[in-house]
C-alpha cells in the first residue's frame, strides 16, 4: 500500500543534493491501495541495469519513513494505528500565503473595468434581478450560481430593476453594484489557487510542484478573464476544484477508514459535487470522473483479502451515500431554494406545465367538472408545448382551402370553446332513444365532432397542405360549416385516451377534464391533431399553427380538457383541478425542459467553436469592445498546449506499458509508475470525461466550456513534470520549472490587455497573434506608426463615410469587411422565447359592436351560396379578435365559405 511519506532526500557521496531539507509529500493518491511488489531497478524497464545511489543523487534513511516525526502516533481505541496524515509545513503555508496575495492582486486589479455589461452578464445579471424580485423565469442551467450572484447583489443594494438588456449598457448611471457582483467570481477564482496547491499535495507531489501549479493558475489568462465577470463558469470551476481536492484528501485517509476525517473528506466530496452539478450540467462530467475512480477503488478492495465482506459492504454503502445520495440531495436542496424564492408568476411560466404554473403566486387555474359528456362546452389545451388552447375565429387562411383558421392561442377567451357532439348518425339514434336528454359520458374510442362555440363551424381536416408546415404527411386543419349545416365525415374525430391520472383509474377509459390526456384521430385521413409551435404569418395573427399529422409522435399530439361547462351536470358532481406537484416532480419537469431546450441550441454564433479546436486554442471569444479597449477570452498558449501534451504522453505511456506487460516485462518507470497512474492517470481520466462528451453534442459550444478540463489538465502537466524530474539534479529541475513559470508570466503580460480590457497598441496586438485564427480585433488599438497629424483611420464600418473636417483635413473612415465580428452575447432562450411569445392580444372592444352583424352575415352567406367566396382583406393582421366571440379580419373574408372539393 502506498503511503504518505514525510521524507527528506539525502545527499550521497559524489552526488548533488536534490532536496536536503525539503519535506516531500509522496506516495498517496486517489485510489492507491497497495504498493507493487518486486524489485525496482530505478529504470524505465526491468531489463535496464540497476542505478547506483550515487547516480541517483539520493537515498532514503529509515528514519525518513517515520510518519510520527520520530514520535509515536496516538492510537485509536482497540489499538488501531491512526496512520499518517497529510502535512504541509509552516514554510509551505507561508509560500502558499504569498502566492494567494499575488493572486489577489492579479484577480482583483481594475475589477471595475469595464463599467458596462459584458458578454453573458446580459443574462446572469438579469436573472439575479428576477431572484431579487421573486418573479419566475426559466434558464437552461441549474440555479446555484445564479442565486449566489443574486445574494451578493441583494446584499450590495441591487434592486433588481436594471435589465442588463444588451452588451455595453452602463452600470454606473443605473446605480448597479456590479463591482460587488463581480467580486464573487473573482474570489472564487482566487480560491482556485490554494485548491490547486492542496490538490497537488494530496495527490502526492512535491512542494515546489504544488507552488508551480498554484502560480500557473494565477497567471492563466482564460481562467483570469472568466473569473472577473458575472458568469457561471467561475462557480463551476470552483466546485469542480473543491471536489477534486477533497476526493484526493479522502485517499490520504485510506489507511484509517471510517474515521472522522475520512468521513469528512468523503462527504465534502459529495457536497461539492452536488454544488458543481447545481451550477451547470457540466458537473455531470465531474460525477462521471469520481464515479469511474470509485469503481476502480471498490474493484481493488474486492480483491484485497485483508478486507472482510462486512467491511467491504460498509465501504460500498459509505460511498453510495456520500457520492450518490448526498449530491442528489444537494441538487434538490438548491432547487427547493430556487422555487421558494421565485414564487411569483413570471415570463418563465410558458415553459412549464399547468400543474407547475399552479404553484406560482398569481396563477389560479381553478377547478372544473370532472366528467366530460356529449354537449359539454370545453376548452382544450395542447399538453406538450404549453402554447395555448385550441382556437378558431372568423379569419380565413390565405393559402390552401382558404377556410377558417384553427390555431393555438395563448390567452383565455371564448373563442377557445368547442362543443363536443355526436356524429350525424349517432345524433339521430340518440334523438330516437327512450331518454334523449340523458347525459352520456365520452369514452375512449368514441367518434366525436367539435363545434366551435362562437362561429358554429366544426373542426375539420382534409387532404390539403397546411400554410406553414407543407410536408406531405401534414394535413390542413380548418373550421368548416355554418349554423344549421349538418357537416360531413371530414368532421369526425376518434378520441384516443393515452394517459390517465393514476389516482383516478377510470380516466384512462372515460374522458375526464384535466386527468385524461388524449389524441384526436381523424377518421378519414388517419392523422392526429398536432402542433409544434410553428407560427402563422401576420395574416394568421401570429398564432400557432395546428395541423393533422400522419404517424405523429405522441407528445405533440396530446391534448387535455382544462375547462368543462355543461348545464346538465348535476350539482355536487366530481370536480377536477390541476394538482400542485411536489419538489421531486417540479425538479424533474424543470430538468426535462432544460434538457429539451439545451438540445435545441443549434443557432450559429460568430464565436462558437467545436471541441477538437479547444486543446490547441484555435480561437477565443469576443466579450466586449468599446473604443480602444476590448475583452477577449484568450488562454495562455504555452499552458494549453503543454497540458494537452501531458495528457497525450500519459496515454502513450499507458499503451506501451500495457503492451510490455502483456509480454511479461513489468516496467517500473523509474519507480514512479504506480504514482504516475494514481495521480496523472486520475487527472487524465477526468480531462477525458470533461472533454470527449462535448463531441456528442449538436448544440452551440464555446471555448469557455473547456475551462474545467483545462484546470484538470494543468494539474496533469505539473504532476508529469514533478514525477519525471525527480531523478534529475536539483538545478535542472528548478530550471525547467522556473522556465515554464517565466514563460507563463511573460504570456500573462502579453495577453492581459484582453483580460482586463486595457489599452494596447496595434503593433503589440498583431505580434501576439501566433495563429491566424486568433481573431481578436487589433484595429481598435492605437497605431504607433501613424503620426498625430495624419487623420486616416482604418476601422471596420459597413460603408465608407467621410466625417466633418478636423483641423482642415477630412477624417476618412475606410470600410473593412474582413474584420472580426463584434462581441455578441449568447442567448440560449432566444428561439424558445420567440416560440413561447403569445400572439398579440386582440382588441375586443373594437369588434364587439359588430359581433351580431357578422354572425347574421354568416347565415345569410351560407343560405345564398355555400360555394361563394368573398375576397379577403389584404391586411387582416391589423384587425383584432373580440373577447366574447366576434372575430378578427375583414367581415366578408371571415364569413366566406369556399366550395369544398373534399
Amino acid at each position: 500500500m502506498a503511503h504518505l511519506e514525510n521524507m527528506r532526500y539525502r545527499k550521497q557521496p559524489g552526488a548533488s543534493a536534490i532536496y536536503d531539507d525539503a519535506t516531500v509529500i509522496s506516495g498517496i493518491s486517489p485510489g492507491s491501495t497497495s504498493t507493487s511488489a518486486g524489485h525496482d531497478n530505478n529504470g524505465f524497464y526491468d531489463n535496464a541495469p540497476p542505478m547506483s545511489d550515487a547516480s541517483l543523487g539520493y537515498s532514503y534513511e529509515k528514519k525518513d519513513l517515520d510518519y510520527s516525526t520520530h514520535a509515536a502516533m496516538p492510537q485509536r481505541p482497540g489499538g488501531v494505528d491512526r496512520g499518517p496524515r497529510l502535512r504541509i509545513t509552516k514554510n509551505q503555508w507561508m509560500t502558499l500565503g504569498i502566492i494567494v496575495i499575488l493572486a489577489a492582486y492579479v484577480r482583483l486589479w481594475r475589477l471595475s473595468n469595464p463599467t458596462s455589461v459584458v458578454f453573458d452578464e446580459v443574462h446572469f445579471g438579469k436573472f439575479a434581478g428576477k431572484y431579487i424580485n421573486g418573479t419566475y423565469f426559466f434558464d437552461v442551467h441549474p440555479p446555484l450560481a445564479k442565486m449566489m450572484f443574486a445574494a451578493v447583489g441583494k446584499a450590495a443594494g441591487y434592486d433588481g430593476i436594471f435589465n442588463f438588456k444588451e452588451i455595453g449598457l452602463d452600470y454606473i448611471s443605473a446605480g448597479v453594484p456590479y463591482v460587488a457582483m463581480r467580486l464573487l467570481p473573482a474570489l472564487l477564482g482566487l480560491a482556485m489557487v490554494p485548491i490547486t496547491y492542496i490538490s497537488l499535495a494530496a495527490l502526492g507531489h512535491a512542494g515546489d510542484a504544488c507552488a508551480l501549479g498554484a502560480l500557473l493558475v494565477v497567471f492563466e489568462n482564460a481562467l483570469l478573464t472568466q473569473s472577473r465577470l458575472i458568469l457561471l463558469d467561475s462557480a463551476l470551476i470552483f466546485f469542480t476544484g473543491a471536489t477534486v481536492m477533497f476526493w484526493s484528501l479522502f485517499f490520504t485517509e485510506s489507511h484509517r477508514p471510517f474515521s472522522n476525517r475520512w468521513w469528512a473528506y468523503l462527504l465534502l466530496t459529495g457536497i461539492n459535487m452536488g454544488n458543481a452539478l447545481s451550477c451547470k450540467w457540466v458537473g455531470l462530467f465531474l460525477v462521471a470522473t469520481i464515479g469511474v475512480w470509485t469503481i476502480k477503488d471498490l474493484w481493488e478492495k474486492l480483491g484485497d483479502l485483508s478486507i472482510t465482506p462486512r467491511q467491504y459492504v460498509k465501504h460500498f454503502l459509505a460511498r453510495s451515500i456520500a457520492l450518490i445520495v448526498v449530491p442528489v440531495t444537494v441538487y434538490l436542496f438548491w432547487f427547493q431554494i430556487h422555487f421558494m424564492v421565485l414564487h411569483k408568476s413570471g415570463d418563465g411560466n410558458a415553459f412549464m406545465s399547468p400543474e407547475f404554473q399552479n404553484t406560482l403566486d398569481g396563477v389560479n387555474l381553478g377547478h372544473t367538472p370532472r366528467d366530460v359528456y356529449y354537449g359539454s362546452r370545453v376548452r382544450i389545451r395542447h399538453d406538450a408545448t404549453n402554447a395555448g388552447y385550441l382556437h378558431s375565429h372568423l379569419s380565413n387562411y390565405e393559402t390552401g382551402s382558404k377556410q377558417q383558421q384553427v390555431t393555438l392561442y395563448g390567452f383565455r377567451d371564448e373563442n377557445n370553446y368547442w362543443v363536443l357532439t355526436r356524429t350525424e348518425a349517432a345524433e339521430e339514434r340518440y334523438a330516437n332513444s327512450s331518454d334523449p336528454v340523458a347525459l352520456e359520458q365520452i369514452k375512449d374510442g368514441d367518434i366525436v365532432r367539435l363545434l366551435h362555440w362562437k362561429t358554429h363551424r366544426r373542426l375539420h381536416s382534409h387532404n390539403e397542405r397546411p400554410p406553414v408546415t407543407t410536408n406531405d404527411y401534414q394535413n390542413e386543419v380548418t373550421g368548416y360549416g355554418w349554423e344549421g349545416f349538418k357537416g360531413d365525415s371530414n368532421d369526425h374525430w376518434r378520441v384516443q385516451i393515452l394517459e390517465g391520472d393514476p389516482s383516478v383509474p377510470e380516466s384512462k377509459k372515460k374522458l375526464m377534464s384535466i386527468h385524461s390526456k388524449f389524441r384526436l384521430i381523424h377518421t378519414n385521413q388517419h392523422c392526429a391533431l398536432f402542433s409544434n409551435r410553428r407560427k402563422l404569418p401576420k395574416w394568421g395573427h401570429e398564432q400557432v399553427e395546428v395541423t393533422c399529422m400522419k404517424s405523429a409522435k405522441f407528445p405533440k399530439t396530446l391534448w387535455r380538457i382544462e375547462t368543462n361547462v355543461n348545464e346538465k351536470i348535476p350539482a355536487g358532481a366530481p370536480l377536477a383541478e390541476y394538482k400542485r406537484p411536489g419538489l421531486i416532480a417540479k425538479v424533474m419537469e424543470a430538468t426535462a425542459v432544460m434538457w429539451r431546450v439545451n438540445n435545441g441550441l443549434t443557432k450559429s454564433h460568430p464565436y462558437e467553436s467545436r471541441p477538437h479546436t479547444w486543446p490547441w486554442l484555435r480561437r477565443g471569444i469576443a466579450y466586449w469592445g468599446r473604443g480602444n479597449n476590448g475583452i477577449y477570452l484568450m488562454g495562455t498558449p504555452i499552458l494549453w498546449w503543454l497540458s494537452f501534451v501531458a495528457i497525450i504522453v500519459f496515454a502513450g505511456f499507458q499503451v506501451v506499458l500495457f503492451l510490455r506487460d502483456c509480454r511479461g516485462m513489468h516496467d517500473r518507470l523509474m519507480g514512479i509508475r504506480e504514482r504516475y497512474f494514481e495521480s496523472v492517470g486520475f487527472l487524465s481520466i477526468g480531462w477525458v470525461l470533461h472533454w470527449v462528451p462535448f463531441f456528442l453534442m449538436g448544440r452551440q459550444l464555446f471555448l469557455h466550456h473547456y475551462l474545467p478540463a483545462l484546470w484538470i489538465s494543468l494539474l496533469s502537466l505539473v504532476g508529469t513534470l514533478d514525477l519525471f524530474t525527480r531523478r534529475m539534479s536539483r538545478r535542472v529541475r528548478q530550471v525547467l520549472m522556473l522556465g515554464l513559470l517565466l514563460i507563463t508570466i511573460r504570456m500573462y503580460f502579453q495577453y492581459s490587455h484582453l483580460a482586463y480590457g486595457t489599452a494596447w497598441t496595434r503593433q503589440g496586438c498583431e505580434r501576439s497573434k501566433w495563429l491566424g485564427s486568433w481573431n481578436y480585433d487589433c484595429k481598435r488599438y492605437m497605431d504607433l506608426d501613424i503620426k498625430p497629424s495624419i487623420t486616416h483611420l482604418d476601422i471596420p464600418m459597413p460603408t465608407q463615410t467621410v466625417s466633418p473636417h478636423i483641423g482642415g483635413a477630412p477624417l476618412v473612415i475606410t470600410a473593412n469587411h474582413d474584420d472580426p465580428p463584434e462581441a455578441e452575447h449568447f442567448d440560449p432562450l432566444e428561439h424558445e422565447n420567440k416560440l413561447n411569445e403569445p400572439a398579440p392580444r386582440i382588441d375586443h372592444d373594437k369588434l364587439n359592436s359588430d359581433a351580431t352583424r357578422l354572425n347574421q352575415g354568416a347565415i345569410k352567406s351560407a343560405t345564398t351560396s355555400s360555394a361563394q367566396t368573398v375576397t379577403s382583406d389584404p391586411n387582416p393582421a391589423h384587425v383584432d379578435e373580440n373577447f366574447v366571440g366576434a372575430d378578427a379580419g375583414n367581415p366578408a373574408a371571415a364569413l366566406s365559405i369556399p366550395a369544398k372539393n373534399d
